[in-house]
């Protein structure tokens, strides 16, 4: 097993950057969620603002019409209780006026009260005045739909008059209101309480939805002159429910409108329409709603608008405004990150350098002899551990400082380079080679189970580095002399075991080189007594 690397203390730390990196998607993300919040609360905003606005122009045109409806009403009534009597000339000319001026006015009426025993009497009275064919008829709103004729009863209210000058408008002559309860009821509520009464919702002859605002008709100065139709008369406004809204081009197919008119015990729906045009993505959103009440009016009503809220309704500027924003941030950030990151493995690859340069042999780029001590400390306690054996070989170039000399440092330093390539091409994995010094070099042999398993090694050195050199066209040939220590029998410590294989070593200089010796027990004893 090759030994631990040993390294400097602090070569090498994690990178601080990681969590920089985390901590900036994070920011970066809550600061697009920000953002597109931001983006999607205020169109949503801008659309509630809008739909307020149209619901208060809405709420407004409805409001306007109720109040001149009234208006207009007391003004008929009162110009037809202040002229001439049979004068129906005027009647009709000032009830074409208004209707020109108020289009949302379907017809302006006249109903008078007939009691039973004048009826024939009447109607004889209405046929010389140029309608030949009338009669007093009652028309089936709740069922058939059909024209009766009246039942027995002490009273008949009769329209008398009704504009503008139509077939539906002439159609309806005789039509006597009671025919539907809510009118006569709505009838007796305005002659009691003198002022504008609306009767229920209901549908026309014509068959549109529609309601009657009725007033009693008073003759104006001298209380004992009759007014224009005489007897007990009461001027009609019919109001068509369609007619009451905006004009269907200014109605948002988006928003759902609904009118509700309260009168009597339950409310009637006046005018619905449901929303045409569907928002996609809209069951993610709340509707909006838009609720008024006209309950200080004749005609009391109540306005419903709902809009649903939508995909489409979120700006697609502002989307894209912030989309481009955050991928813009984003790649700012990643290349802040991205710049960071480089510097720090700049910086590790200069630790990584500085390191190797400290612990290793700039030269041969073998370990230096810190190194050495360093790794030689190590297997010495794994052996000790385990009960094996090492082996410390000490290596001298023979020749070498003739050729530095003749051939020049240049010439030497390939020559160790060479030497230094050799010696790692003998070497198991798990042993190491240093150069110690000069032309000294430092193997060490681990798990040896004897001494004399450093022989075959120490051959193949020695066969290794004699091989011929071409340098520059130049054969060099160097030997080398080898000692061998032994742990724990040369030595129990690094510098020990340093100590006798060098010693070996001149030995084996001594007895004619290219050759290698162990360290004899008379060098291990000496060196000790050294120490």
């Amino acid at each position: 097993m090759p030994p631990a690397p040993f390294r400097l203390a602090s070569s090498s730390r994690p990178s601080g950057h990681a969590w920089l990196l985390g901590l900036a998607l994070i920011v970066w993300i809550v600061a697009t969620t920000g953002a597109i919040a931001w983006v999607v609360k205020g169109s949503l905003g801008e659309t509630e603002r809008s739909f307020a606005e149209y619901g208060e122009l809405f709420h407004a045109q409805l409001r306007d019409k109720l109040r001149a409806n009234e208006a207009v009403l007391y003004g008929f009534a009162t110009f037809l209780g202040a002229i001439p009597r049979d004068d129906h000339g005027a009647a009709r000319q000032y009830a074409r006026a208004i209707l020109e001026r108020y289009p949302h006015i379907y017809m302006l009426e006249v109903v008078r009260r007939v009691p039973q025993k004048e009826l024939d009497a009447f109607t004889q009275q209405m046929r010389r005045k140029g309608y030949r064919n009338f009669e007093v008829r009652q028309f089936d709103y709740r069922g058939d739909r059909e024209w009766q004729s009246p039942a027995m009863k002490s009273a008949y209210y009769p329209v008398i008059l009704a504009e503008p000058d139509s077939d539906a408008a002439r159609s309806i002559i005789g039509l006597d209101i009671d025919s539907l309860t809510g009118l006569r009821a709505a009838l007796i509520r305005s002659e009691k309480q003198g002022t504008p009464a609306a009767s229920e919702v209901f549908r026309l002859v014509e068959g549109d939805d529609a309601y009657v605002l009725f007033r009693p008709i008073a003759a104006v100065g001298d209380a004992s002159r009759q007014h224009a139709f005489g007897g007990v008369s009461y001027a009609l406004m019919v109001l068509r429910a369609r007619d009451l809204m905006p004009p269907p081009r200014e109605l948002d197919a988006a928003i759902g409108h609904l009118v509700r008119f309260h009168v009597g015990q339950d409310a009637d729906t006046l005018y619905a329409q449901a929303a045409t045009r569907e928002a996609p993505g809209q069951s993610w959103f709340r509707p909006l709603r838009f609720e008024r009440h006209l309950g200080d009016l004749s005609q009391p009503a109540s306005i419903v608008l709902q809009r649903p809220v939508g995909l489409s309704d979120i700006s697609g500027v502002g989307l894209v405004t912030v989309s481009l924003a955050s991928m813009f941030s984003l790649t700012l950030l990643l290349g802040y990150i991205g710049n960071l990151r480089q510097r720090e493995q700049r910086r590790e690859e200069e630790l990584k350098t500085i390191e190797h340069l400290a612990l290793h042999d700039a030269l041969t780029g073998l370990p230096n002899r810190f190194l050495l001590l360093g790794r030689l400390e190590q297997v010495i306690t794994s052996a000790q551990r385990h009960g094996t054996k090492i082996g410390v070989m000490f290596l001298d170039l023979d020749g070498f400082k003739p050729i530095n000399d003749r051939y020049g440092h240049h010439v030497g330093d390939a020559l160790l380079r060479e030497v230094g390539w050799r010696l790692r091409q003998c070497m198991r994995d798990s042993d190491t080679v240093a150069r110690h010094g000069g032309d000294e070099f430092v193997v060490v042999l681990t798990d040896m189970q004897s001494a004399s398993d450093a022989a075959p090694l120490a051959e193949k050195i020695l066969g290794a580095i004699a091989e011929p050199l071409d340098v520059n066209g130049d054969i060099l040939q160097v030997t080398t002399s080898i000692g061998i220590a032994v742990f724990p029998d040369s030595g129990l410590d690094a510098e020990s075991l340093l100590r006798a294989a060098d010693a070996a070593m001149y030995e084996a200089k001594a007895e004619g080189r290219r050759i290698f010796r162990y360290a004899t027990p008379g060098v291990s004893m000496s060196l000790q007594a050294a120490e």
